[in-house]
């Protein structure tokens, strides 16, 4: 294939597409660039560039294995890259203003050139994370769901077992809530339920995982967490709680919960009978008197 043949092929695939490409030698060095409809980029920029040279040193290299795998086989080699300003400050000289998701590939085209297309894939990666994310939360809480939970659980307590690490559970439960909203009203009842994951999303650390279990219920994972820390954890929510006022077109609302905790305890614990005991320490706690809290006994 001649020089002028290969240009021209650029040329018409340039025009057609719009993804960035970009004409490279075998040592990565921009021959020709087209911006596609990135119109951020002033693609003559590039030409001349080394562009491996252009990311950061973890992403050159992986530039690098990308470009000369293609050069080595007539596959495309594709690679997904995250594209970060803090990251990427050459690519923001040249006019990238926010993060982006890169889909490349890259082909041989002949044994001195390479073609290299970079698509964006932002938008779609947005999309995906959003309904991944819309699959795993409880619409009204925002909370997690259980589905989500129970995979979070059992993945938590056989890495702690494995690695013999401490974690406990929570079991939180808003006290005669069904008595709640024939009193006051659905509507209050699900600012309720709100006010309280909002207020447990203050109190929680940033490891701890918040889930919404049923109706009115709510398990946290803490990792790293022993039985006496559980029950201070636990106190301190119910506290929390019983101090809370919520705005209410009746007037203000006041609840109480109770929680049962519970704590790893060897090597044959599963996420299941953690919550199991964790549902009879509740109920412990509801049969005493409601606004408790009841945890494992110390063996």
């Amino acid at each position: 294939m001649t020089k002028e043949v290969l240009l021209d092929r650029f040329d018409f695939l340039a025009a057609n597409v719009e993804e960035i490409v970009l004409l490279l030698n075998n040592q990565g060095e921009v021959l020709k660039a087209s911006a596609g409809s990135e119109d951020w980029l002033s693609a003559e920029t590039l030409v001349g560039l080394s562009f491996p040279l252009l990311f950061s040193s973890e992403m050159m290299t992986q530039i690098n294995t990308q470009i000369y795998t293609a050069s080595q086989s007539a596959e495309t080699v594709s690679f997904q890259y995250s594209m970060k300003e803090k990251n990427s400050p050459d690519w923001v000289e040249l006019g990238l203003k926010e993060p982006h998701i890169w889909h490349t590939r890259c082909q041989k085209i002949s044994d001195e050139e390479l073609i290299f297309v970079i698509a964006d894939r932002s938008e779609e990666v947005k999309l995906e994370r959003k309904i991944i994310n819309q699959a795993q939360r409880d619409p009204l809480t925002g909370a997690y769901n259980r589905r989500a939970l129970m995979t979070v659980l059992s993945q938590s307590v056989a890495q702690a077992q494995r690695y013999d690490w401490l974690c406990s559970f929570l079991i939180i439960d808003i006290d005669d809530f069904t008595k709640f909203n024939e009193n006051f009203g659905w509507d209050a009842g699900d600012l309720v339920l709100q006010q309280l994951v909002s207020n447990l999303h203050r109190f929680k650390r940033t490891a701890d995982f918040l889930a919404r279990y049923g109706d009115d219920q709510f398990v946290m994972f803490l990792p790293e967490t022993n039985i006496d820390q559980s029950g201070l954890a636990a106190e301190r929510i119910r506290v929390m709680v019983e101090g809370l006022e919520v705005p209410f077109s009746q007037g203000d609302l006041k609840f109480t919960v109770s929680i049962g905790a519970t704590t790893l305890e060897g090597v044959d614990e599963t996420h299941e009978t953690m919550l199991r005991r964790a549902e009879e320490n509740l109920e412990i706690a509801k049969a005493s008197g409601h606004n408790r809290v009841e945890i494992d006994e110390k063996v």
